[in-house]
């Protein structure tokens, strides 16, 4: 995993906490880390942290809390 591959991460971490607030921040961070091995043969990686992202909020349901402010 690269530097800025391990940055997004902890972004899409951050911002599933936010939207899932009951939830436990070490429960999504397990998630996440458990979803992100899942794409560990990808052979393009720009996409990976998305990916994660999506298939996590997939598996987590709708969100109780806000939907933060997309990164620029």
């Amino acid at each position: 995993m690269t530097t800025h591959e391990q940055q997004q991460l902890d972004e899409v971490i951050e911002r599933l906490t936010i939207r899932y607030p009951n939830i436990p921040h070490e429960e999504i961070t397990d998630i996440v880390r458990e979803t992100y091995q899942h794409f560990g043969s990808a052979q393009v990686r720009d996409f990976v942290p998305l990916l994660v992202e999506h298939h996590v909020k997939d598996e987590l349901g709708t969100p109780t809390g806000d939907i933060p402010p997309i990164p620029d």
